[in-house]
This record gives structure tokens, sequence and C-alpha cells, in this order.
């Protein structure tokens, strides 16, 4: 799965908030981190997934990617005609 940044919103060390985008078996995925450690899955617009705690927004998205990539991993499962990108 590739995730690339919304460059709509301020990226960089001092962004309070960062956006991913992706997609996976035809739905759109989306990834908000924020700097104190927390995260959230969104796929197709809706609430999937949260984290908090981690130590830092990387921490978060890289925790984030594994829960979504184990969701779609298990939809292309349970659909083998389903394929990510």
């Amino acid at each position: 799965m590739t995730w690339k940044p919304d460059l709509s919103f301020l990226v960089g060390k001092g962004a309070t908030e960062q956006h991913f985008i992706s997609t996976a078996n035809g739905e759109k995925l989306e990834i908000d981190t924020h700097p104190w450690g927390d995260a959230d899955l969104k796929i197709d617009g809706q609430e999937a997934a949260h984290v908090e705690g981690k130590a830092s927004a990387g921490d978060a998205f890289r925790a984030m990617e594994d829960i979504a990539e184990a969701i779609e991993d298990g939809k292309s499962d349970a659909d083998p005609e389903a394929t990510g990108s």
C-alpha cells in the first residue's frame, strides 16, 4: 500500500496534523496523524480505527499503517477478486 501526503495540509516538522491518502480494494483510505502520538484511519469516509499514546506522529502513522494493511489484507483474503494498489 502506498501512502501519499495530502499537500493541502501543512507538512513537515511544524505541522500539527498530517493527512495521508491511499487506495486498496477500490476503497479510499485516509490516515490523520497528530504530533502528540495519535492517529485516525478512515475507510471511504468512515472511522475505522484510532491509536493514541505513541511516542510521535511517525510512530502513530506506522501503527495505523499496519492496522490499515491488516484490514485490507483481510478483505482481499475474503474476496479473491479484490486487488490492492
